[in-house]
């Protein structure tokens, strides 16, 4: 199995039965809402990032982490990255943190 080098914490995904508390809850810890759809709300913070949570609606649960990795494209698609650029990969664990099977 490649490994990659995690940089940074790009979001959270959780799971939550009402869209609009979560959205009240979150903007108590002074996030913003950067994007809502029927299914997910996604909420930013300060920095530049579109967002770093996402809350989907469904079942109260912990979905995942998804994180910032210093790669190479190869070794990132070979871990499983959702995307990636040159400097920087997004990778989305599945729960608990642990990388996707392969």
């Amino acid at each position: 199995m490649a490994l990659i080098k995690v940089t940074d914490l790009a979001y959270g995904r959780l799971r939550a039965p009402d869209l609009d508390v979560a959205e009240e809850f979150l903007t108590h810890f002074g996030m913003v809402k950067a994007e809502r759809t029927a299914n997910a709300l996604y909420m930013r913070g300060t920095d530049p990032a579109h967002h770093i949570h996402v809350t989907e609606k469904g079942d109260p649960k912990f979905v995942g982490f998804a994180y910032y990795a210093a790669t190479s494209p190869a070794a990132a698609s070979a871990s499983g990255c959702e995307s990636l650029t040159a400097t920087r990969s997004r990778w989305s664990t599945g729960s608990r943190g642990f990388p996707p099977s392969p």
